[in-house]
């Protein structure tokens, strides 16, 4: 059997919705296609929003724990593990409830199973009883997310080790915790552990934690964890693992050092969900193991777009999203043949990516590497939030930010920082950067005292 649209989203994750959703908006005529059982995708079900549950509480019971730096005698917190669990069952369940009625309402097509490119124009869909069906489109997208890569690591696949996926549902808190892996995800999961109470041990394979971020910013999040217990062993690759009454033994360095816990985390990035799509069979590029696209989320065949982690050089949800809507617009005006009509685009220079480890650590826009990189002329202005009012009240020991100017022209082109609060007191800086505001604008805006957003003030000043 056939059917004929004039989009086929492969991907119900936040990407493929934003895409499907915008298409079906705009008048088309949509599928979205998805073979996972559970409806809701990554950041529902196994990213973002389980695992900010887990590290509220984690934040809150640190902030118990730290209470007597504010006058406050408190008794050590004691985690209720099922009331946690149940509370993370209620705010996933309702998040996930959000998303299943509006993909079951926002105008497209949802066909369930899983798909494979047979040709360009189109893809066979399997159902979970291994009965398949075809489906046609004029376009496509392609938003079919991530997974956890899985190193070899000799005895690993014997051993019931965790994952990220295995992490947002809480399986224990175990007294001692083996990370393997000092990326985003293995950070914010030993300072999530931390935090509930484990003793946390990262192995990094390189010189430093947080290899994607400027090394000032990793050694505070380092610093700040390595004062609470969490022990970071640079230049450390996993050897062997073993697992036997209920403790893990991991082996590392040439003298075979083994290092033991009750429970071992693997968290050495994520990899595009591309296995079994036939992508050969529709001619896209990949680069690296990710579909490649441009600015306007385009692959190599014109009709085919993708969006979100199976294709952003930086994976974040709301990057997705954006790619997603981009995808979806660029897609109409090809078959709609407007091509008077601007193009829509993503800008990854201006892309803002955060971590809640403790303290939380923000990018925004262009390091000052990349900036130069691009061949621009750029310097950079700092300020720590020990010497700010709002930042000294919350006891911040080891915050900054920074912003990277361009020379001449003085306009921003991109930030960072780290601290308490700063994810959110850096939007300020990404609304600037998307209107191209030079520091001198900045310096204009009134920022209300005291507060931690008031930190980007204090750095634009530090010019003057």
């Amino acid at each position: 059997m056939s059917s004929d649209h004039d989009l086929v989203v492969v991907g119900g994750g936040s990407a493929g919705h934003a895409a499907a959703r915008t298409a079906a908006g705009l008048g088309a005529d949509v599928a979205l296609v998805e073979s996972a059982e559970t409806l809701g995708g990554l950041c529902i079900l196994r990213g973002c929003m389980p695992s900010k549950t887990l590290i509220e509480t984690a934040n809150r019971m640190r902030a118990i724990r730290e209470a007597g730096n504010f006058g406050i005698d408190a008794p050590e917190p004691r985690l209720d593990a099922d009331r946690l669990r149940s509370r993370l069952e209620r705010l996933v369940g309702g998040f996930r409830e959000a998303r299943v009625g509006a993909m079951r309402s926002t105008g497209y097509r949802l066909v369930r199973g899983a798909a494979r490119f047979r040709s360009p124009h189109q893809i066979e869909v399997r159902d979970r009883d291994g009965s398949g069906s075809l489906l046609g489109a004029r376009a496509f997208v392609v938003a079919t997310g991530s997974h956890p890569h899985v190193p070899g690591i000799p005895g690993l696949r014997d051993t019931p080790y965790w994952t990220s996926d295995d992490v947002v549902a809480l399986p224990r808190v175990p007294e001692r915790l083996l990370v393997v892996g000092s990326g985003a995800v293995g950070m914010e999961c030993a300072h999530l552990f931390e935090g509930l109470g484990s003793r946390v041990t990262v192995l990094a394979r390189s010189e430093r934690i947080l290899g994607g971020f400027d090394a000032d910013l990793a050694e505070a999040v380092q610093r700040a964890g390595e004062e609470r217990g969490i022990r970071v062993l640079a230049c450390t690759e996993a050897g062997a693992v073993r697992h036997a009454d209920g403790r893990f033994r991991v082996s590392t360095g040439e003298d075979g050092t083994e290092h033991e816990a009750d429970a071992l985390l693997v968290a050495t990035g994520r990899r595009p969900r591309l296995d079994g799509l036939g992508l050969d069979a529709a001619g896209v590029a990949l680069a690296s193991g990710r579909i490649v696209i441009d600015e306007r989320a385009a692959t190599s065949v014109p009709h085919i777009f993708a969006a979100g982690d199976c294709a952003s050089p930086v994976p974040v949800v709301h990057l997705a999203v954006r790619q997603g809507e981009v995808a979806a617009r660029n897609a109409l005006r090809l078959l709609r043949g407007t091509h008077t009509d601007p193009p829509a685009e993503w800008q990854e220079q201006q892309a803002m990516v955060g971590l809640f480890t403790a303290p939380e650590v923000v990018k925004v826009g262009m390091s000052l590497d990349e900036a130069r990189r691009h061949g621009l002329e750029a310097r950079e202005f700092r300020h720590d939030l020990d010497d700010q009012g709002k930042g000294e009240i919350v006891g911040s020991r080891h915050g900054f930010a920074k912003l990277v100017v361009e020379d001449g022209s003085r306009r921003l082109l991109g930030a960072a920082a780290v601290g308490p609060g700063m994810i959110d007191c850096s939007h300020v800086i990404q609304l600037a950067l998307r209107r191209e505001m030079s520091l001198d604008e900045l310096l204009e805006t009134p920022f209300y005292h005291p507060t931690l957003a008031e930190i980007w003030s204090y750095v634009a000043e530090s010019d003057l």
